[in-house]
């Protein structure tokens, strides 16, 4: 397969989409086209399994895991403590590792988190203006995958922004499509001669639409109409996550516990848009 080698010449959403399309394993690595004098150039990696995004491995900002818990009262104050004490003594594992070995959180309550921390680090990733494009067919490190189920379609591509909703709309409104023999369908209505001239309706924020679509699939997920304001996302995402809380679903089957825990993890991940 070949790709573009700048993100600038399509979009991280197309990219994911045709490797999504051909059940691809692998990573796919962005790569920053400048860096301060003295610094290392950074390195963003999306790591594949079977075309579902497994991992993400980023230098751009995301909360801890320990942080993500106990800003949402999933991780109370004395084992956020426990947790920072392990990992300032060196212990090697990841945070997720120690909270379920220590009995620190549930490991529903972990899984889902670790979704939302992916989730929040793709997102960050579909910020970027460019950058190199490589991809690797080799299989991810054990150590750069995640114990978390990949993400599903429609968290990275669904409403994302495509190359097609990017052309500003002077561009648009000229475009034509490809010379195609048309069919002669007997008493069809005429084509609309009517060209397009509002901007498409993207999801990109370069083009600074009255509601980014993150926002707008995150106040979905809560089941809130766009004109909700603040209070009404913070009741929203109050009872949506008392009603998925894995505590609340101890005794139930696998397969209902493992629908919770993603519903649980889309819903955090919609509210930590919504207030960030």
């Amino acid at each position: 397969m070949i790709l573009p080698s700048r993100l600038s010449a399509t979009t991280l959403g197309d990219l994911l989409g045709r490797l999504y399309r051909q059940r691809t394993t692998g990573t796919l690595e962005l790569t920053d086209l400048w860096a301060p004098p003295g610094a290392a150039t950074s390195r963003h990696k999306i790591h594949l399994a079977s075309g579902l995004v497994a991992g993400v491995e980023t230098s751009l900002p995301a909360p801890p895991l320990g942080e993500l818990l106990r800003r949402e009262g999933f991780l109370a104050d004395p084992a956020f403590r426990a947790l920072l004490r392990r990992l300032g003594d060196g212990d090697p594992r990841p945070s997720g590792e120690i909270l379920v070995a220590e009995r620190l959180a549930d490991p529903a309550t972990v899984e889902a988190a670790l979704r939302v921390q992916l989730r929040m680090k793709l997102d960050a990733l579909f910020e970027l203006e460019d950058a190199a494009v490589a991809f690797h067919t080799a299989r991810p490190t054990k150590a750069a995958a995640r114990r978390v189920h990949p993400l599903e379609p429609c968290d990275f591509l669904v409403g994302r922004p495509r190359l097609r909703d990017l052309v500003p709309a002077s561009e648009v409104r000229y475009r034509r499509a490809p010379a195609r023999a048309q069919r002669f369908y007997p008493g069809a209505p005429k084509a609309d001669e009517g060209r397009r001239t509002e901007p498409p309706r993207g999801s990109s924020s370069r083009f600074g639409h009255p509601i980014p679509e993150a926002k707008r699939r995150a106040l979905q997920k809560l089941g809130l109409p766009e004109t909700a304001g603040q209070d009404d996302v913070r009741r929203a995402f109050r009872k949506l996550a008392i009603e998925l809380h894995p505590d609340r679903h101890v005794t139930a089957p696998a397969a209902t516990r493992d629908r919770n825990a993603a519903r649980f993890a889309e819903v955090s991940a919609a509210y930590h848009v919504l207030v960030a």
